[in-house]
Parts: structure tokens; C-alpha cells; sequence
């Protein structure tokens, strides 16, 4: 295709980097992508953002805010994708102040409304270090900026309110979730609760739970029966 005159079009290219990130080939795509620059194939805010998630799922964020400030050069505007690929990069890094202070700045200085692909992306973030509270804090600022959150964004919190023992906090978003929000859960959602139980020997909740889940018709998957064989004890024998 580069060796082609005339060039093709821009769509064409990113047809091709599309294609080949989705094979997870990542370091061909951004070498691709350099080449398409140097022999001025015109790029856009699609192919500059695939370079980043390439950039991002190589552990290479730095090099992804360096694409960023190209796209300001460019004059090409970054979309909540771009910026939401970013903060996940930075999560997968550890790197969580990083991502919570680019977080603030999108809001702040308005670059782009986050949606909810963004906000379980800094919750995802939060809850793996822990940060319970400050996830449930952004849960409630979604509502407050009229953003929906979804299944995902409740089990992330749930599940991490599980793994830290604070079973009763995460009943309380469970209850929150279904009966307030109208948010169906799914089986990860009854498998974090009933880990959390398991690891507190509360066998009795956790029957309830696989009741719900079959009056639900939730099937539990093998992480569910998992949980169960490993957790569960077993009646000893009086001699």
C-alpha cells in the first residue's frame, strides 16, 4: 500500500490498522502507522487513536501522550476514546495518581464529557488499589453529570468491596443496583458476593444467593463452582 500511487486513502489505512491491532499485533500496527506519517499519509483522529491503544497495551503510555500532543499539532481534536485509552493505559502501569489527576483535568478543564467507558476505567483503577470509597465517590459523581453507570461499573466496586471483606457495603450497592437503579446482575455480579461470603463462612447467605441465581435463571459459571468446591467445608466424620 505505500509503494501504491496514488496513496490510499486515509479510511484504507485504517481499515489496515484496525485489522491488525485486533490481532493484537501491536508493534507491527504502530510501525504502520510511523510509516504512513513519513510518507504523509494524512492521519486522523481514528488512526492516531488505534496508535495509542497500541501504545497502552505495550506498557508504553508515554508514548501514547506523546502521540496525544501530536494530535494537538495536527489540529486533529481527541475524542473520549483517545482519553479513556490513555487512562487505562496508565491504570494498567499503576499508575493511578497519574490517571486520577488526567481524569480531574478532562472535567475541569472541559476536553470531553466522560462516559461511562471512562468512569469504569478510573473505578477499575481505584478499586484495584483498594480505593473503595473513592469509587463509590465517582459512582455518585456519574449520577450527578447525568451518566448512566452499567452493570460492569457496580460489579467492579462490588467485587472489590468482596476481596476487602466489607461484605455488608457490598450488599448495600447490590441492593442499591437492582432495586434503585434497575440494574439487572449477572453471574459475576452473585460470584463476587458469594466469594465475599465464602471467605466469611456465611454458608447459609450463600445458599440464598444460588437460590436467587436459579430463580433468575443465572447459571454460575467455573469460577462460581470454583468458589464453591474450594471454599465450601466438608462435614467431618466423628469416630
Amino acid at each position: 500500500m505505500l509503494h501504491t500511487r496514488p496513496l490510499p486513502s486515509v479510511v484504507k489505512f485504517t481499515q489496515l490498522l484496525t485489522a491488525v491491532s485486533k490481532m493484537k499485533h501491536f508493534s507491527s500496527c504502530l510501525h504502520l502507522f510511523k510509516q504512513m506519517c513519513a510518507v504523509g499519509v494524512p492521519v486522523d483522529k481514528y488512526s492516531i487513536s488505534i496508535a495509542i491503544r497500541c501504545c497502552c497495551q505495550m506498557s508504553r503510555t508515554n508514548d501514547g501522550f506523546a502521540l496525544l500532543a501530536s494530535c494537538f499539532r495536527r489540529a486533529v481534536v481527541p475524542n473520549v476514546f483517545v482519553f479513556s485509552t490513555l487512562l487505562d493505559g496508565l491504570v494498567l502501569e499503576d499508575r493511578i495518581l497519574e490517571a486520577e489527576i488526567l481524569f480531574k483535568k478532562l472535567i475541569k478543564q472541559k476536553l470531553c464529557e466522560p462516559d461511562v467507558v471512562m468512569y469504569s476505567t478510573m473505578i477499575k483503577g481505584l478499586c484495584k488499589f483498594g480505593n473503595n470509597d473513592i469509587a463509590i465517590g465517582l459512582l455518585r459523581l456519574m449520577d450527578e453529570r447525568g451518566c448512566k453507570p452499567n452493570t460492569v461499573v457496580y460489579n467492579t466496586i462490588i467485587d472489590s468491596l468482596c476481596k476487602d471483606k466489607l461484605i455488608d457495603d457490598a450488599y448495600k450497592l447490590f441492593k442499591e443496583m437492582v432495586s434503585h437503579k434497575g440494574i439487572l446482575p449477572n453471574v459475576i455480579t452473585y460470584t463476587s458476593l458469594i466469594h465475599g461470603l465464602c471467605n466469611l463462612c456465611r454458608w447459609d447467605e450463600v445458599s440464598k444467593l444460588l437460590k436467587e441465581m436459579e430463580d433468575l435463571r443465572i447459571s454460575p459459571n467455573f469460577q462460581t463452582f470454583s468458589i464453591l468446591v474450594l471454599e465450601e467445608p466438608y462435614p467431618t466424620s466423628k469416630e
